[in-house]
C-alpha cells in the first residue's frame, strides 16, 4: 500500500514509498475490530451484518496520513465471515522537492474469517485474502499489484477478561526495494468494567520492516476506549505510539460500529 504522489524521480520516490509503506504497515493493514490491532475470532453468525466505519490519522515527522476504511462483515455460516474493506485515503508527504498531496480511493481488502475451534472460553480461527489493486499507483493511492495476507487468531474471553494474540503474514509484490515476506506478531488485553465499557488496556505489535535496507522492526502500541451506546451500536476510540523509532510517531483513531 504506497500512498505517496507519482515519482518526480527513480531514488526519491522508491525511498518516499518505502517510508511511507513501512509507516501505515501498522495502521492500515490492521484487520482487527476498531481500535484494536489484534484480531480476535468473533464472527457475525449466519446473515447478520457488521459495518465499521473506521478513521485513522497518522503522524510521522513530516509526513501526515488520513485514512477512512469502511468495513463490512457478512455471516455466511454461524463461524464464517465474509468481509469486504475499501479505503479511502488523503496523504501529505515532505520531500526535498516540497510537499507532495494525493487523496482518493485506495486499495481495498477483500477476507474471509473462519473460526474454527471453541471451548470454555479459548477460541482458535484464521482469516485471510488480497489487497485488491483498485487505487490509482500513478497517484500515490495503492501497490498497483495484488498483496496477499493471511493470519492466525487465538481468543482467551475470561469475563471481564479478554485476550487476543495474532501471528501474519504478508506477500508483497509492490517494488523491488520492498521485503517480500511481512511477518506480524500482535498480542491484545481487553477489560470490560461495566455492560457498557470496554477498555484496550495494551495491544502490541511488531512487524517486518518493509524496507530491505533496514533491519529494525516496527515496534508499537496501542490504547482505547470502546463504549457501547445501545444494542447494535458501539463507538471507540484509540491511541497508538511507537516504542522504537522505526516506527510511526502516532496514530489517532476514532469509529462508529453498526450491527443488525
Amino acid at each position: 500500500m504506497a500512498w505517496r504522489s507519482a515519482r518526480t524521480s527513480c531514488n526519491a520516490a522508491v525511498s518516499c514509498r518505502v517510508a511511507l509503506f513501512a509507516l501505515l504497515g501498522c495502521v492500515v493493514d490492521a484487520f482487527a475490530a476498531h481500535p484494536l490491532l489484534t484480531e480476535d475470532t468473533g464472527t457475525q453468525g449466519v446473515g447478520k451484518l457488521e459495518l465499521e466505519l473506521g478513521n485513522a490519522r497518522t503522524r510521522d515527522q513530516g509526513d501526515r496520513l488520513y485514512e477512512f476504511a469502511p468495513q463490512l462483515s457478512y455471516g455466511v455460516l454461524p463461524n464464517l465471515d465474509a468481509i469486504a474493506r475499501p479505503t479511502w485515503v488523503d496523504s501529505r508527504t515532505t520531500t526535498e522537492a516540497g510537499v507532495q498531496r494525493a487523496r482518493g480511493a485506495g486499495d481495498a481488502a477483500l477476507d474471509i474469517k473462519w473460526r474454527f475451534y471453541e471451548a470454555e472460553g479459548l477460541s482458535f480461527g484464521a482469516r485471510a485474502g488480497v489487497n485488491a489493486p483498485v487505487g490509482d499507483a500513478d497517484r500515490g493511492l495503492g501497490a498497483g499489484t495484488a498483496t496477499y495476507h493471511a493470519l492466525s487468531i487465538m481468543s482467551i474471553d475470561a469475563a471481564p477478561w479478554a485476550v487476543h494474540a495474532n501471528l501474519a503474514y504478508t506477500r508483497n509484490r509492490a517494488h523491488p526495494a520492498e521485503r517480500r515476506n511481512l511477518y506480524r506478531a500482535s498480542a491484545a488485553a481487553l477489560w470490560s468494567f461495566s455492560e457498557r465499557w470496554q477498555l484496550l488496556l495494551a495491544d502490541l505489535a511488531v512487524d517486518t520492516n518493509i524496507d530491505r535496507s533496514r533491519s529494525a522492526a516496527l515496534a508499537v502500541a496501542r490504547v482505547g476506549a470502546i463504549c457501547t451506546i445501545k444494542p447494535g451500536f458501539d463507538i471507540d476510540v484509540g491511541w497508538q505510539f511507537r516504542l522504537n523509532r522505526a516506527a510511526p510517531v502516532q496514530v489517532l483513531l476514532a469509529a462508529a460500529t453498526l450491527r443488525w
